[in-house]
């Protein structure tokens, strides 16, 4: 699975559309540096979305995730901060599937996944993990965190890997092995500005990663 995240220019949206992606993500938090505000909302609602699209959101309340689902046609929420389980369940219960990220340290406690995997496993198929590098602005730091941590998660939740993933981390992205790997988030190493994608780059990243 690939996943390109930060997504705003409706030029740059379209030309993506056309790559062999699986879900694009547009950000509705507003500390971030390819937030999509109001009237960039209205801009992409007017697009035909062909790709799975994924809200992403920071402790947002739960009315506002509402209000951006059919306008932005939503297939996944991302929920990029530190919602709780029962927060993701209150969407659950609305059939969207969500991409739960977490922010890995070197000292990541992976029994804290627990409440999460027990939801997983009453939603099957709708909850996914999101494993991406800790930063203080819950995400975009553009840095990797230590793969090999994940080695000790033993969940049955599918995961994505997030965080500073580049052009020139095909081959490290297919060594990587767990039974739960699902695919790769692409973000800002893959910019030309904030918000703005290299599609080139990107295609040829497929295109090697696919083979």
């Amino acid at each position: 699975m690939i996943k390109v995240c930060g997504m705003r220019d409706i030029e740059n949206i379209n030309q993506l559309q056309e790559l062999d992606i699986d879900f694009m993500g547009i950000i509705r938090y507003s500390k971030s540096k390819r937030f999509v505000d109001d009237s960039q909302k209205e801009n992409v609602a007017q697009q035909t979305m062909n790709k799975g699209t994924v809200g992403v959101y920071v402790n947002e309340s739960l009315e506002n995730i509402l209000k951006d689902i059919i306008p932005l046609q939503l297939d996944v929420i991302q929920l990029h901060g530190d919602e709780d389980s029962a927060f993701a369940k209150a969407l659950l219960e609305i059939d969207i599937k969500i991409f739960k990220a977490f922010q890995i340290t070197e000292d990541f406690d992976l029994n804290s996944l627990k409440e999460w995997e027990e939801l997983a496993a009453q939603y099957v198929g709708k909850l996914f993990f999101l494993f991406d590098t800790a930063t203080p602005n819950y995400g975009g730091s553009g840095k990797k965190f230590n793969w090999s941590i994940l080695d000790s998660y033993k969940g049955e939740v599918p995961f994505l890997l997030s965080g500073g993933i580049s052009k020139d981390d095909v081959a490290i992205v297919k060594e990587f092995k767990h039974n739960m790997f699902l695919g790769v988030d692409l973000n800002s190493k893959f910019e030309t500005e904030p918000g703005v994608k290299n599609i080139k780059e990107i295609k040829t990243f497929i295109e090697k990663l696919r083979k």
